[in-house]
């Protein structure tokens, strides 16, 4: 049976809980990526923090106004981005990461996972050995461990 380190990424893109998101976007683009593990001093697993997690942080609320005022609320609304990114990329990765991840182990069935990440509505899954980040496993992982059990790679 195929299991996760079968198929994990062992190169997993790590942040520390008081780096800043400012610092985490930058590492986002220069590397192409969309999601690092959030870890602490220890290399434990903390949290997750993803390019959707960012633009929570920074979402526009546009008030529902209809009525000649809404041309200024929308004025409104773009100074007010602008204030949020700024003030969103001075804080701490700890303060937007996601805290709940599910995580599984190194011998943990590619069935399992599947269902872990079907159910929960996730991604990816960091892989850990006593709550250490071992590896990282994403849906395109799995997708790629179908394919080639199908003799289709």
């Amino acid at each position: 049976m195929i299991q996760a380190k079968d198929i994990m990424t062992q190169d997993v893109k790590v942040v520390n809980t008081d780096d800043s998101v400012g610092g985490v976007i930058r590492c986002f683009l220069e590397e192409g990526i969309t999601s690092a593990v959030v870890v602490d001093n220890d290399n434990k697993v903390k949290g997750i923090v993803t390019d959707g997690d960012i633009l929570a942080a920074v979402r526009q609320r546009r008030p529902v106004v209809v009525d000649v005022m809404s041309y200024f609320w929308a004025v409104g609304d773009e100074e007010d981005f602008v204030a949020k990114t700024d003030a969103v990329k001075q804080k701490k990765v700890k303060e937007i990461m996601t805290k709940h991840v599910v995580t599984v182990t190194e011998d943990t069935s590619i069935p399992e996972i599947a269902r872990l990440m079907v159910e929960n509505g996730i991604k990816q899954i960091p892989v850990v050995q006593s709550g250490r980040i071992v590896g990282l496993i994403r849906r395109k992982d799995i997708v790629k461990a179908v394919a080639e059990a199908a003799g289709e790679l």
